[in-house]
């Protein structure tokens, strides 16, 4: 079998299911690393003492466990005191980080920031209360303490929905409205319902809550925070989720860094994989136009590739060996008079120049919403996804981007496209 045949028919049936729900992109997102908390000596006494970090979920033993309880940064006052009056339980604080510096720009004027966060364990609790904790009879809650900020000079809509997801991707812990006092929720000032936020900063607090054993699994879970909106319309949302990657501990303060260095593709922003980069060209910077708009490949990525747990399946048909993916970042700028689909840019590789192509992988690619408007830009990320074997048979890659569409899919610019060859080493 040659070349052309290995690569392109083994990848062109991997790609059934990677492939299947299309090519659509997400709002740009980006996962966020916490600054560690200020016990970070005490932290690397557990780090010293836990095996080894792995990519696959362990339950950590109880000696483990108790010297991450005892980690704080040396803060134990409860931030959120209303939590012991609602489960009559006895709590004890377990780790907060007062300065985790997470923010998150969804505009020049927009901001949602987590600024503190802290984890209690509620022992002694209420019989009404157990519920939070899948019935059991202790269990433990991380209360966040969210900033928002306008700037802008007029009204935003924000839910302030939020969603906090495992390390392995395999679990949605729950928010519990119920253990903040609703006077310290994060709200608007402008409706009862709290959404509508006039210009100024605005401070609030959410929890989420953990059984004993999902505690004990958490290094660095997901909270994802969602867009505000102009006019209290979706079609008039801005910027990009805001995504955080937040450490429980040293180990977890380590992966929360390594991803924020990432691209924010899906297997990033979603949990769908675990990558480790082996080698990428972060300033190429080359700039190619399609009559009036401009594509400028900002750099590129590569990384071994390891599946969460919860997302393994969807991997099946590249088999049991390893990954990598291959993420390249454009930055789109429309100068041009014509409004481009944001969700149907096309994107291919070239391999070894003539001896086949392949998509990109377009649901693990950010899904973008609407048109680019004249004089708007975006940015673009594209994904391609190798058996390792495979991948290392490969000496030049080219990246084809276009033809652009109208939102009714009929190609612009009479069909043009660009060509740009990527770094490899």
């Amino acid at each position: 079998m040659n070349l052309k045949q290995l690569v392109v028919s083994s990848t062109l049936v991997a790609m059934l299911i990677l492939s299947a729900c299309g090519k659509t992109q997400d709002k740009e997102e980006e996962a966020s690393a916490a600054k560690p908390p200020k016990s970070e000596e005490a932290q690397k006494k557990v780090e010293t003492n836990a095996s080894e970090p792995t990519t696959e979920i362990e339950e950590a033993d109880e000696e483990t466990a108790e010297e991450t309880e005892s980690a704080e940064n040396g803060s134990s006052e409860n931030m959120n005191p209303y939590m012991e009056e609602e489960t009559g339980g006895d709590i004890e604080i377990v780790y907060t980080n007062t300065e985790p510096e997470l923010i998150h720009a969804y505009s020049d004027e927009v901001t949602i920031s987590i600024e503190e966060y802290q984890i209690a364990h509620v022992t002694s609790m209420n019989e009404s209360a157990k519920h939070n904790f899948e019935d059991e009879d202790e269990g433990y809650v991380i209360t966040y303490k969210l900033g928002f900020e306008n700037k802008l000079e007029e009204d935003l809509f924000f839910n302030a929905s939020t969603m906090m997801l495992s390390d392995d991707g395999t679990e949605n812990l729950y928010m519990r409205i119920g253990l903040v006092d609703r006077a310290d929720w994060l709200k608007g000032d402008k409706d009862k319902a709290g959404r509508q936020y006039s210009p100024g900063k605005y401070t609030g607090m959410q929890s989420y809550t953990m059984t004993k054993d999902q505690y004990q699994r958490l290094t660095a879970p997901t909270f994802t925070i969602d867009m505000p909106m102009l006019e209290d319309d979706f079609y008039k949302q801005i910027g990009k989720d805001a995504i955080f990657k937040v450490p429980f501990n040293a180990d977890g303060a380590e992966k929360a860094t390594k991803s924020s260095a990432l691209y924010a593709d899906k297997m990033v922003t979603d949990t769908i994989a675990d990558k480790e980069l082996f080698f990428a060209k972060e300033d190429v910077n080359e700039t190619q136009k399609i009559d009036d708009v401009s594509i400028t490949l900002e750099g590129v990525q590569y990384a071994d590739v390891k599946p969460t747990t919860a997302n393994a399946e969807r991997f099946r048909n590249f088999g049991d060996g390893p990954l990598v993916a291959l993420t390249a970042k454009f930055q789109v700028k429309n100068d041009s008079s014509i409004a481009i689909s944001k969700s149907m840019m096309e994107s291919r590789l070239l391999l070894d120049q003539n001896r086949g192509t392949m998509l990109s992988q377009g649901m693990l690619e950010p899904t973008l919403y609407g048109d680019m408007q004249p004089g708007e830009s975006e940015e673009i990320l594209t994904v391609f996804l190798f058996r390792k074997d495979e991948f290392a048979l490969l000496k030049e890659l080219g990246l084809q981007f276009g033809p652009l569409t109208d939102s009714k899919a009929k190609k612009l610019f009479k069909e043009k496209s660009v060509t740009f060859d990527l770094p490899m080493k």
